[in-house]
């Protein structure tokens, strides 16, 4: 047996010693999958993207109108600078196809019947970069050549109502009535038109009134009839209101709250209203106000659905910019404290200039639907360059809502305060002014603007008046109108412009305190300037004698404008917005000394970002014409600095 033991390993050592050939082979399977997986890799960079997507051949509508109507998209300016991005613009022809016949159903629905519309594809330098071009051409439009009504009535006494009634007369002039007589025809516009008919009519009191349009389309002769029947149905009054989805409140403080009352004529608008005097409520995050399906009467029931937000509730923001640095708001709610619909809140507020705390009691409806009454007691420090003011006291105010244009308010402030005047970042503690304010004041706000874009016009007015009974150490008067402009000048370009104008009256405007006088600069009115840094400055003076710094003294009068061009930026990134600005401001230590030839104006340009938390707006202001104090100088010797321009950081449009 051992004779074998040599024979016996041999074999084995051969059968275990590698055999190149099969290492040969694995090491080439390995260099084929990394290859195949390298050309997977290519083949995954290399599909086709869009590049771009043009219209040729287009007059009545812009290019950003058709890019919104289409599916194909092509990536933004920045989006191609993110290259470490998946490509996610995959060039697929049948959407191109999709989108020619949506043109086109867009063009047919606005009048262009013969409307052809085809498309190219070309390529780039790169063979999977794709430019779409999308050739139109629109053809003539069909233009309306009669409008008519047809009343379906026993009554021609109501007919003749209707017909000669404003709100009828309003309905079938200018822009309001698109199926006028030398209008191109959209049928599109039907439905605005029903709706338009149709809330105007119910205003009038007929609730169950009923629109049809019918249209006879001419092709051959780009002609069309339009012919309009109405149907008004009697005249109604509101019978009962059910509540829906009320879980804490009575269905009795719903329903006074909507300002709707059993007996009243029918109307539309009085609906809208209630709906939005609802919303105004503090308890309530859902309404609709709508008519329930019911017989046609003399009677109408409408029906009031409500939600309601929790009870309680914790709030917390925070946000940064260039004069606070940091703020942040912490608010406690508690909604309906003793079920009565009333709201209590709890709520403190901090930055590097102001922390303020503060309860308040909201009494909703307290004299009429439209009206709240709320009581806060409050204590305040504000740290600015020119002082350092504490305060505490409770504030008052009555507001009166008019409509979701214009609020109304009546307020009454007392406090006790304590200021002190600053020299740089120090407050004098041997050099402060102890006084109380008791003062009454009326403000309004006339605001035609929804959302963060602004529109039309809108217009601040506000009086204080102190002293009027006598117990308070401060006697004056503050007069102030803000006032603002919103030209749309296209669907993305606008020209926004504020004016402002302050007033204080007061016979010893030397114990005036520094935190009632006005200031101006900074990110919200002219910049350019940092924070109440444009107007007269005194010079501080340190204990060596040598200079430190300029500090705002504030004054009387106060006059600021400013326009805006904004431009929104859809081809670099949607909800980005470009600026210029020029501005202009003057603050007088005394209201006999305005003189307009002291403005001073600031220019520059900035971004906004459309955020989820509203408008991020940076800016670069450059001083036009400053004086000595506003470029650091002190008796012709220059202090350094960059005096001309200032950048401005924060959240929310300038105005």
């Amino acid at each position: 047996m051992l004779k074998f033991i040599p024979f016996i390993i041999c074999a084995a050592a051969i059968l275990l010693w590698p055999n190149p050939a099969k290492g040969y082979e694995l090491e080439n399977e390995l260099h084929e999958s990394a290859v195949y997986a390298n050309s997977l890799q290519d083949e995954e960079t290399k599909r086709e993207q869009i590049r771009s997507v043009r219209f040729r051949g287009n007059r009545t509508y812009s290019n950003m109108v058709l890019r919104n109507i289409i599916a194909t998209r092509q990536p933004s300016v920045i989006r191609r600078m993110q290259f470490w991005k998946e490509p996610s613009f995959d060039f697929v022809e049948t959407d191109v196809r999709r989108d020619v016949i949506r043109i086109r159903r867009f063009y047919n629905r606005r009048g262009f019947y013969e409307a052809d519309i085809s498309y190219k594809i070309e390529r780039g330098k790169r063979p999977n970069k794709i430019f779409v071009t999308f050739i139109i051409d629109e053809g003539e439009p069909v233009i309306i050549n009669s409008q008519t009504y047809e009343f379906i009535t026993d009554d021609p006494d109501l007919e003749e109502r209707i017909r000669t009634s404003r709100t009828f007369r309003r309905a079938n002039t200018g822009i309001r009535n698109p199926f006028a007589e030398g209008n191109r025809y959209k049928s599109i516009r039907r439905a605005d038109m029903e709706s338009n008919l149709s809330n105007r009519i119910m205003n009038l009191g007929h609730a169950f009134v009923k629109i049809d349009i019918q249209s006879e389309v001419d092709t051959a002769a780009y002609s069309a009839d339009v012919h309009i029947t109405i149907e008004p149905g009697p005249v109604a009054y509101f019978k009962n209101l059910r509540v829906e989805g009320n879980q804490t409140v009575t269905e009795e403080l719903v329903k006074y709250q909507s300002d709707i009352r059993p007996g009243q004529r029918f109307s539309n608008t009085r609906m809208r209203r209630s709906q939005r005097l609802l919303f105004r409520h503090p308890l309530f995050r859902f309404v609709t106000v709508n008519l329930p399906d019911q017989p046609v009467s003399e009677e109408v029931d409408v029906r009031i659905r409500v939600r309601e937000f929790p009870l309680r509730s914790v709030q917390v923001q925070a946000g940064l910019g260039t004069e606070e640095i940091i703020r942040g708001r912490v608010t406690w709610t508690h909604r309906n404290p003793f079920g009565n619909g009333h709201r209590f809140l709890v709520t403190t507020r901090g930055s590097f200039i102001e922390q303020r705390a503060s309860l308040e009691y909201l009494i909703p409806g307290i004299f009429t639907p439209r009206s709240n009454f709320s009581v806060s007691p409050f204590v305040l420090r504000q740290n600015e360059r020119a002082f350092l003011l504490r305060s505490a006291g409770v504030v008052n105010n009555l507001s009166y809502y008019y409509d979701q244009f214009f609020i109304a308010n009546l307020g009454y402030t007392y406090s006790q305060n304590e200021i002190f005047q600053k020299d740089g970042a120090r407050a004098l503690q041997d050099d402060s002014q102890i006084f109380n304010i008791s003062s009454l004041t009326l403000s309004a706000l006339y605001n035609e603007s929804t959302g963060d874009r602004g529109r039309g016009w809108a217009f601040r007015p506000f009086v204080e008046i102190s002293g009027l009974i006598g117990s308070n150490s401060l006697v004056f008067q503050k007069v102030s109108l803000d006032a603002r402009r919103f030209i749309d000048v296209t669907s993305s370009t606008q020209i926004a412009l504020r004016a402002n104008q302050g007033f204080l009256f007061t016979g010893a405007s030397s114990t005036i305190p520094a935190s009632i006088r006005y200031y101006t600069g900074g990110t919200n009115s002219v910049r350019g300037w940092s924070r109440s840094q444009l107007g007269p400055k005194r010079a501080v003076i340190d204990d060596d004698g040598n200079f430190s710094e300029y500090i705002p003294l504030g004054g009387e009068a106060v006059s600021n404008f400013n326009i805006e061009f904004r431009q929104d930026l859809p081809l670099f990134e949607d909800g980005l917005q470009f600026v210029a600005f020029l501005d202009g401001g003057q603050v007088w230590q005394n209201y006999e000394d305005i003189n307009f030839r002291e403005m001073q104006f600031g220019a520059g340009g900035g971004f906004r970002y459309f955020s989820p938390i509203g408008p991020i707006r940076l800016d670069f202001g450059y001083k036009l014409n400053p004086t000595d104090s506003d470029l650091n100088r002190f008796e012709g010797v220059n202090y350094g600095g960059i005096n001309r321009w200032n950048i401005h950081f924060s959240i929310g449009q300038a105005f």
